[in-house]
């Protein structure tokens, strides 16, 4: 049975990258100019003399559904890694104040003007996500009950975005109009930059998620059962937390705060699966996380032409949808 699992995973995420190659060539050949494919062709191979394409593909283009790529892997990781490790299929970034902490921090750099390179600020959102995650967890660990680490984490969010709000009203007309589109969660106008500060953090956090698997598949056990294994819960709960937060920290300051990936994704992909383990869903995750938001950003770039909406937008709709969803099972549950 488990052979089975890891072959029909094999084959789920083969077509899956190959669904993120053919959407990833389409999101090249769309928008405007739209190209076909010989065009392409001439332009990936520096064949074609018309330098507007040239700029369209490889300078804006290409890095962003490379963005997008990293991006929804590293958020749907985030997302899997809290389910998993708080038994709760509602945990998410969102959801325990991850990226309310890393917004306002981006948001005070943004508004007060504060002189923080550009390659810093993934680090200083990392620690606003890890001071308003770790608060919301500290403060519910006495028990680690399900629903209080929700509730908790949403009266956080809901502090921390009230706080963003005063402070986006400090703010002058022109960056009002920049923090809507990155509170928004958009991928618009990124460029090589953004790609080459978040690499680094992909390369680094991707494996370390994907690497947390056997620690996950002991926590699904229950806490008593995993100390009973000599598993120290606190220590792997916590260091599940900083891997989460670091995944959901840089996307946040490279892109904003793209919402309910994170939730999405994982749901996804354990049905498809028909399983529970760690070792065999993170993949998939991390490949349908991606594909996800290609597909959410590419839709939003198209079908308002010329007007663009943020992703974000898109995955908040859809993923605000699931979580009412899920929130009425639970209760029909209990």
């Amino acid at each position: 049975m488990k052979n089975k699992k890891i072959h029909k995973s094999i084959y789920i995420g083969a077509f899956l990258f190959l669904c993120i190659i053919c959407l990833f060539i389409l999101s090249l050949l769309m928008g405007e100019p739209t190209l076909d494919l010989a065009t392409l062709g001439q332009v990936l191979t520096n064949q074609y003399d018309l330098e507007i394409h040239r700029i369209v593909v490889w300078e804006i283009r290409m890095p962003r559904s490379i963005i997008a790529i990293m991006a929804g892997m590293m958020l749907a990781l985030a997302g899997h890694i809290l389910q998993d490790t708080f038994q709760n299929d509602l945990a998410t970034p969102e959801l325990i104040s991850v990226t309310a902490g890393s917004s306002f921090v981006m948001a005070c750099m943004t508004v007060f003007g504060l002189p923080v390179l550009f390659t810093v600020q993934p680090f200083l959102a990392l620690l606003g996500g890890l001071i308003a995650g770790g608060f919301v967890i500290a403060s519910a660990k006495s028990t680690f009950k399900k629903g209080s680490i929700i509730l908790l984490g949403t009266a956080v969010s809901a502090f921390l975005n009230a706080l963003i709000i005063i402070i986006i009203a400090l703010g002058r007309e022109n960056q009002i109009g920049l923090l809507f589109f990155y509170l928004a969660g958009s991928l618009s106008a990124r460029n090589w930059s953004h790609v080459s500060h978040l690499l680094p953090w992909f390369i680094i956090f991707v494996p370390l998620a994907l690497g947390s698997a056997r620690s996950l598949n002991v926590l699904r056990l229950g806490d008593e059962a995993a100390v009973g294994r000599g598993a120290s819960v606190l220590t792997m709960k916590i260091l599940l937390l900083v891997i989460s937060a670091g995944l959901t920290a840089v996307v946040v300051a490279n892109c904003g705060p793209i919402g309910f990936i994170s939730l999405i994704t994982p749901h996804l992909t354990k049905r498809l699966l028909r399983t529970s383990n760690a070792a065999i869903v993170l993949p998939i995750t991390a490949l349908l996380g991606g594909l996800l938001l290609l597909t959410g950003d590419l839709l939003m770039r198209i079908l308002f032409y010329p007007v663009e909406l943020p992703v974000g937008l898109l995955t908040t709709i859809i993923g605000g949808s699931l979580f009412l969803v899920l929130l009425y099972r639970r209760s029909v549950r209990t």
